[in-house]
């Protein structure tokens, strides 16, 4: 290994006196050496040694070539080649492995409304005894705060948060929303196809349930099953004005192409008996009939914006080679688990400085709340009419300089938080604060602003 290593250095001198002056020669020995007293030239070091090494680069100065370091690359900026950054969950959630994907589709007619006829029933209240649990997970206040963040949630085994069947003639629907921007806590079944729903609070709270996605399977085809949600909190909502919940059926969108869409029957929304030390609960409730057995559908309040689909959507635009060139995107700082909270700057080149100066700028954020969903899909159509080619598109990227936030609370978008983040505070109420690790989305971007 002695001899291996004496003759490399041989051949990095030759090597070196090639390419250098004198000068440039001893300043190559220099670094040698004191990569030997670093005890870095080691076998497997000298296998690689040339004096052209990634972080060290030769410049010419005053027509000789001299040594320096490498310019530091931008840690925060988002390449094509970038792998996602995998979503940090506080360190107590349960989380399943598998990624939810949906079908992208824009149905072709407008969204259908319910018109209530005034013979809604209200479910009538189940004793206890008469029903059975099939589905719960930890609530929302089991923790006094939030401690720690690490990919994938607790390192513990998953527990058995659903029912398990007692064989193929059970119908029991099969609960699950331990996933991302999942919420539901506890599922009971009080009758044959009716199930009363409870959702979990925002992390660290003991309010805000508004927001619900969850899944459901071993359905069965033209029964009519009631859901009803039992702890939500605003004592108004579109429902009572005939907005219907989203269902995403998996078999319908493989085999016909069918996305999200509004479904349901018999649904009214109403004050129920139920109440929390700071104020009254409401009951949402509709009925509706699957259209495959055995399938595996999805419920939700909005159309679901993930973490990951942010994500992707961002990684399109540092892969095309037209959009990369009118945005940068970087990461304005991390939330509390240490999720990248992303920055993106819009405009067209200016001719020089005074031009650049001259421009205005823009600032957009969304996403401050987590269940509002609908503030990312219009931000991605924003994003795309902004980045297009068309002449207003144009004008407006040469007049002004956009900065936009498109996910100011990651956090609670990952845990499926309804308005807070995991300082169980609402961002929307703490602009004005100065607790930068409290609140580092709204300070960098006050900052920034």
């Amino acid at each position: 290994a002695l001899k291996k290593m004496e003759k490399d250095d041989q051949q990095c001198d030759q090597m070196a006196s090639d390419e250098c002056d004198s000068d440039d020669d001893s300043c190559g020995q220099f670094m040698r050496r004191l990569f030997q007293q670093q005890g870095y030239f080691k076998e497997s070091f000298a296998e690689h040694w040339h004096p052209r090494t990634t972080q060290i680069v030769f410049e010419k100065q005053s027509g000789k070539r001299v040594l320096r370091l490498r310019e530091p690359r931008d840690l925060y900026e988002m390449s094509s080649a970038t792998s996602h950054h995998l979503p940090r969950w506080p360190h107590e959630c349960e989380v399943i492995k598998e990624r939810i994907r949906h079908l992208k589709w824009v149905s072709p007619v407008p969204e259908p409304l319910y018109k209530p006829t005034g013979m809604e029933k209200e479910p009538a209240c189940v004793n206890t005894e008469e029903s059975t649990l099939v589905y719960a997970t930890a609530e929302g206040n089991k923790e006094p705060g939030f401690v720690c963040s690490r990919v994938g949630g607790t390192r513990c085994p998953l527990k058995q948060a659903a029912i398990q069947l007692t064989g193929d003639d059970d119908k029991t629907l099969i609960f699950e929303a331990r996933f991302e921007s999942g919420n539901l806590q506890k599922a009971v079944k009080i009758g044959e196809y009716e199930y009363e729903l409870t959702l979990r609070t925002d992390l660290y709270t003991e309010k805000h349930t508004q927001w619900y996605y969850f899944r459901v399977s071993n359905t069965q085809a033209g029964v009519p099953y009631r859901f009803t949600i039992v702890n939500l909190t605003k004592p108004t909502s579109l429902y009572s004005q005939g907005m219907r919940p989203l269902m995403y059926s998996e078999q319908e969108a493989a085999i016909c192409g069918v996305g999200w869409r509004r479904v349901g029957e018999q649904i009214k929304y109403y004050k129920n008996r139920l109440e929390t030390e700071s104020c009254q609960l409401y009951s949402f409730t509709w009925t509706f009939q699957f259209t495959y057995s055995r399938d595996t559908c999805y419920f939700a309040h909005c159309y679901p914006y993930t973490y990951s689909d942010l994500q992707d959507y961002l990684t399109n635009i540092a892969n095309d080679p037209v959009k990369s060139k009118r945005c940068k995107i970087r990461a304005m700082c991390r939330s509390l688990a240490g999720n990248m909270v992303y920055l993106l700057t819009i405009t067209s080149p200016s001719q020089n400085l005074e031009e650049s100066a001259q421009k205005k700028a823009v600032v957009l954020t969304a996403r401050v709340h987590p269940g509002e969903t609908n503030s990312s899909w219009m931000m991605e159509g924003f994003l795309d009419y902004l980045l297009g080619s068309s002449s207003d598109a144009r004008l407006l990227r040469e007049t002004f300089i956009f900065k936009v936030v498109p996910m100011l609370n990651p956090d609670g978008v990952i845990v499926g938080n309804y308005r807070c983040s995991l300082i169980g505070r609402d961002l929307n109420r703490n602009y004005k604060s100065i607790l930068k690790n409290s609140f580092p989305s709204v300070w960098y971007t006050c900052n920034m602003v």
